[in-house]
């Protein structure tokens, strides 16, 4: 992939995770919503492929947790809302 758009990906990363805390810490994003761990989940994505690009693998790993909690945040979200 083209380093301006690995680093594009980074920033938006970066950017959605901040503005997710931002807006949960502020209470106008609860993070009892399907939307906090969506959010969680893509910013994990992103980070994690610019990372990986990076060969950073010690925050890969973080950011593959990450990303595996907010899928589960999500199953049980989506278990409990049947």
């Amino acid at each position: 992939m083209h380093k301006v758009s690995i680093k594009m990906i980074g920033w938006f990363g970066t950017i959605l995770l901040i503005g997710t805390y931002a807006l949960n810490s502020f209470g106008f994003l609860h993070s009892q919503s399907i939307l906090y761990p969506v959010l969680n989940l893509l910013a994990a994505i992103a980070l994690g492929a610019r990372v990986y690009a990076d060969k950073n693998y010690s925050n890969l790993i973080l950011e593959i947790f990450w990303g595996g909690i907010a899928v589960f945040a999500i199953i049980k979200f989506v278990l409990s809302s049947t």
